[in-house]
């Protein structure tokens, strides 16, 4: 018999395909089903991202990532951690937003040592990154008035 095996020797994360962290998280993400999408910067709001509830094309609901599409790649991997981490973590959050859905900002706030940006560290440093923080501020996304 040979050595015993980890488990997570075999998870996705750890595929030598995925060659970055954006890489890693996405895959991470698709194993999760939850849905990452592009926001175009022009309709962002001036966000990073967005967090929240959707549905697919049944119906059913779905948990959904956007990341605004002119996001560096170290800001992407952060914001992206950030989105699993609430959706994971902390998903009562959304419940704040009357839609399900939560704007998350550019600004990064100083790294947080519980909540969701604890746990986006975490995903993080599992996923070869090292970031300065990856706690943000979520917040309530209000309709136009038109």
């Amino acid at each position: 018999m040979g050595e015993p095996t980890d488990p997570a020797d075999d998870a996705t994360i750890n595929d030598p395909l995925l060659t970055t962290p954006v890489a890693r998280l996405m895959a991470l993400a698709m194993e999760t089903n939850i849905r990452v999408f592009d926001v175009p910067a022009a309709r962002s709001l001036q966000l990073a991202g967005l967090v929240g509830l959707g549905s697919d094309g049944n119906g059913d609901p779905r948990c959904m990532i956007g990341l605004t599409d002119d996001l560096d790649d170290d800001l992407r991997a952060d914001v992206l951690a950030f989105g699993l981490a609430v959706l994971v973590g902390t998903p009562d959050l959304l419940d704040e937003s009357p839609d399900g859905v939560l704007g998350i900002s550019r600004e990064r706030l100083p790294q947080f040592d519980n909540g969701p940006g604890n746990l986006a560290w975490h995903i993080l440093q599992t996923c070869g990154r090292e970031s300065p923080s990856t706690t943000f501020r979520l917040m309530i996304i209000q309709p136009d008035d038109e």
